[in-house]
């Protein structure tokens, strides 16, 4: 069932905002024009947990422990499967990739205290990968290099 919540009472609220607010509207929206698979696991937690959606509802599946790190990783596949008009409106992979590293490089270097993971599917190496820094400078440097 969907379930979606929201931080913002007035306009002002927006000015005191810390999360992204990704768990919230945004991904509830995904989970019913892609195949989206959350995996999350608390620092305390023995195994982390596995939960996959399909046209808005979670897969038959459930959701299942699975073995993880602390985090949350949020996986899309096949964008808009379900709504040609929306695919076909698409530009080539390569170039929708790009656009989506952009996003995330600026979130990367906007939030120092949390780390970043982004990768294409099929290659083996991350197109980007930002561990935690409290350090400005350096979040810069592993956004975009020395």
């Amino acid at each position: 069932e969907r379930h979606t919540t929201s931080k913002l009472t007035n306009f002002e609220d927006l000015g005191a905002m810390t999360t992204f607010g990704f768990r919230g509207e945004a991904l509830a929206s995904m989970s019913f024009v892609a195949n989206l698979t959350v995996t999350t696991m608390t620092k305390d937690a023995p195994h982390a947990t596995r939960a996959s959606y399909a046209d808005g509802v979670l897969t038959q599946e459930g959701t299942m422990p699975t073995s993880g790190v602390p985090g949350t990783t949020i996986t899309v596949e096949n964008l808009f499967y379900n709504v040609p008009t929306r695919k076909r409106a698409l530009r080539s992979p390569s170039e929708e990739f790009g656009k989506v590293l952009e996003v995330t490089q600026r979130y990367a270097a906007s939030r120092t205290n949390v780390s970043f993971v982004v990768r294409k599917l099929g290659d083996p190496r991350p197109a980007l990968r930002t561990p935690f820094t409290e350090n400005k400078l350096e979040r810069i440097r592993q956004i975009y290099g020395p």
